[in-house]
């Protein structure tokens, strides 16, 4: 019985002993997995990284809008129709990026999508890129309409590039 008893308090204080090892008092112990340190532009695997064929970018620029909410609401909307993009290939995880831009406003929206092969596995696809509507404080909107900046960027192992933006004047709906 008594090894039993010293093999507990072993095991008490060698968790212990690890804990402290691996916390913020004793510096450059690590005892975490090493996580992935291939560059973007140098790994499949890596989120931006591979390439994508895109034959179509479609952007509603006209129905662009901002608009009081309902039921009494004092609050704006931020209205932005689906963007739609026609992939043709996809060869490891470039990213797709739709964004709306309003500088006077200081709004900058944006939503991401991640591409991988099972995208047009099956052929040529079209995908839909949407954007939340989001509230805009009343206080902020003074002018009936605004200047604002509509885009689909793709992200891929040569860097960033616009598939297509355009510039639009936003009007506000009461």
């Amino acid at each position: 019985m008594r090894t039993s008893g010293t093999v507990v308090w072993f095991s008490v204080l060698l968790v212990a002993a690890l804990s402290v090892a691996s916390g913020p008092l004793v510096g450059g112990v690590d005892f975490t997995p090493a996580g992935d340190t291939t560059s973007e532009s140098g790994s499949e695997g890596s989120l931006g990284a591979g390439n994508a064929t895109v034959t179509d970018v479609s952007l509603d620029a006209a129905g662009v809008r901002l608009e009081r909410g309902g039921y009494g609401s004092q609050a704006y909307y931020l209205r932005v129709p689906d963007a739609t993009v026609r992939l043709q290939s996809v060869t490891g995880r470039p990213l797709l990026s739709y964004n709306v831009r309003i500088p006077a406003l200081g709004i900058e929206r944006s939503s991401t999508v991640f591409l991988n092969e099972s995208y047009t596995e099956n052929g040529a696809t079209t995908l839909a890129l949407t954007l939340d509507d989001d509230p805009v404080d009343p206080e902020r909107v003074t002018e009936s309409s605004y200047e604002a900046e509509l885009s689909v960027l793709l992200r891929t192992d040569s860097g960033s590039r616009t598939l297509r933006a355009v510039s639009l004047t936003v009007e506000v709906a009461e």
